[in-house]
């Protein structure tokens, strides 16, 4: 009994525990919006962060693992301070130019880093794996679904060659010849997969091993296990398909059908992680450490929880702050550009980017009598003060809807700021060459990145503006070399005219 008594009091009076605690609710109170954005990705039981609960929970368990022989002292540390207020700034500074996802990965960091200043680097590196273990459940993972999708549809190339089957890939699209088409999406990127299995990898690795070697060879397992797992899912599916007539059940039920191999897949994934945990030395129990400390160790705890707090949140608040930039006043596409007059004239099939929540869209045909026959189309998508979802650059917005255009090459414009590409339609076969350019804040770019860093420079000078031009002229062939060299010398005036209208 006196030893559960002294157990008791012994724990309630750890200073590390409440510290952990208070450094959470720190990072949620100042990156409230990202982490609540993320949290909610965890309920949507159909996308590929439905284990971010599962991840939060394991994060907890490996937490309590360490805090259990471990004591960690108030031990503050001026670097760590400095790391807290550094991570803060950063998340401030994404909060400005509205990158969501490097407020998310920030949020996770800046609660390693509080940890640190408090506690000291003894207690950040006990505590790395079970903190960056979340990282498993922030939808940083996303940006690798377009590789994953393009090695997809390689290795089924091979594969369906090898079995002999006549199809064609175009793109992200596999076509049966006389039977159908397939479309390796998004979603059949194998992302999910991935990502669950690393998430166990590293689980079963804190858990069990003490080498670096068994986790390197974990991981690797487990990335070639959801690889394979995808590719003969998208493999057997495509094959049903072909043998079917597109008859097969299990174009409809490609999810389950994933699901049931990735579970078989577990199998000898897990014989091979217990054949190293075998291999592997027993992990070493640590023996915790209690220290306590005096009145001068409370005034450098006080002072430096104090720095902290007022460091940290200083940023968000900043940044949270109501925007200074005044709202531009609405703009027009002019009758005349120069020597180009706006005309009637309309294209049968015309090239459209997915600009979400733009506040004008303004579409006009120009001719010139200046010996250029072509009609050009000029394009102009708008935001006034760019805002989170309402801004130039954004995860949903797109220059190419890949569904309707394929992208034949893409050339430097030879104009600060504006680039040229050339599109064929999918179904229509017309190609057209499009020059297009951003204006941040007066500032001219064709970088997606340099449109985050003006947008910061606009901020600071009161401006959060942002416009896409684009002007888009017909081809006569596939190659586009007559159009697009008339875009290129023809566009001058055109470009000018228009920077003045913005």
């Amino acid at each position: 009994m006196a030893t559960t008594q002294t157990t008791i009091r012994q724990t309630l009076l750890r200073a590390d525990i409440p510290i952990i605690a208070a450094a959470l609710a720190l990072v949620v109170a100042t990156v409230y919006f990202p982490v609540s954005v993320m949290v909610n990705r965890w309920f949507v039981f159909d996308e590929a962060y439905s284990h971010g609960l599962f991840v939060a929970g394991a994060a907890l368990f490996l937490m309590y693992r360490v805090l259990r022989s471990h004591h960690f002292p108030l031990n503050p540390s001026y670097l760590g301070i400095a790391l807290a207020a550094l991570s803060s700034v950063a998340i401030a500074m994404a909060n400005v130019v509205n990158v969501l996802i490097l407020q998310q990965l920030g949020a996770v960091f800046l609660w390693w880093a509080i940890i640190v200043a408090l506690l000291g680097w003894r207690a950040g590196w006990h505590l790395a794996i079970p903190i960056g273990f979340i990282y498993y459940a922030v939808p940083i993972w996303d940006y690798l679904t377009d590789p994953l999708v393009h090695l997809a549809v390689v290795v089924n190339e091979f594969l369906l060659g090898f079995r002999g089957i006549h199809f064609q890939v175009d793109g992200v699209f596999i076509r049966l010849l006389d039977v159908g088409t397939f479309e390796v999406a998004g979603g059949c990127s194998g992302l999910r997969y991935l990502v669950v299995a690393l998430t166990l990898s590293t689980l079963f690795s804190a858990l069990n091993f003490s080498r670096i070697r068994e986790w390197i060879a974990l991981h690797a397992t487990a990335i070639i296990m959801a690889l394979l797992v995808n590719w003969i899912r998208i493999f057997v599916i495509i094959l049903m398909g072909y043998e079917t007539n597109m008859q097969t059940g299990l174009i409809d039920d490609h999810e389950f059908f994933g699901w049931v191999l990735f579970v078989i897949a577990l199998v000898p994934f897990f014989y091979v992680a217990n054949r190293l945990m075998n291999r592997s030395p027993e992990p070493t129990p640590s023996q915790g450490i209690v220290t306590g400390r005096g009145s001068a160790g409370a005034s450098k705890a006080a002072l430096a929880s104090v720095a902290t707090i007022a460091l940290v949140a200083g940023p968000a608040l900043y940044a949270a702050a109501p925007s200074i930039a005044g709202t531009q006043q609405t703009i027009s596409l002019p009758d005349t550009l120069g020597d180009w007059q706006r005309t009637d004239e309309s294209f049968r099939v015309s090239w459209e980017p997915t600009m979400r929540r733009a506040d004008q869209v303004l579409r006009a045909p120009y001719r010139t009598d200046s010996g250029n026959p072509e009609v050009v189309n000029v394009g102009i998508w708008h935001y006034r003060n760019q805002t989170q979802g309402s801004e130039l650059v954004q995860h949903q917005n797109r220059l190419v809807d890949n569904h309707e255009w394929r992208v034949l090459e893409r050339r430097p414009a030879g104009v600060d700021g504006w680039q040229t590409m050339v599109l064929e339609h999918r179904r229509q076969g017309e190609v057209r060459a499009i020059k297009y350019g951003y204006s941040v804040a007066g500032e001219w770019t064709d970088s997606q990145v340099m449109v985050k860093a003006l947008m910061l420079r606009g901020t600071l000078q009161g401006r959060r503006d942002g416009t896409l031009v684009a002007i888009e002229v017909p081809c006569s062939d596939i190659t586009c070399t007559d159009a697009a060299e008339n875009l290129v010398s023809s566009s001058q005036e055109l470009l000018a005219a228009l920077e003045k209208t913005l």
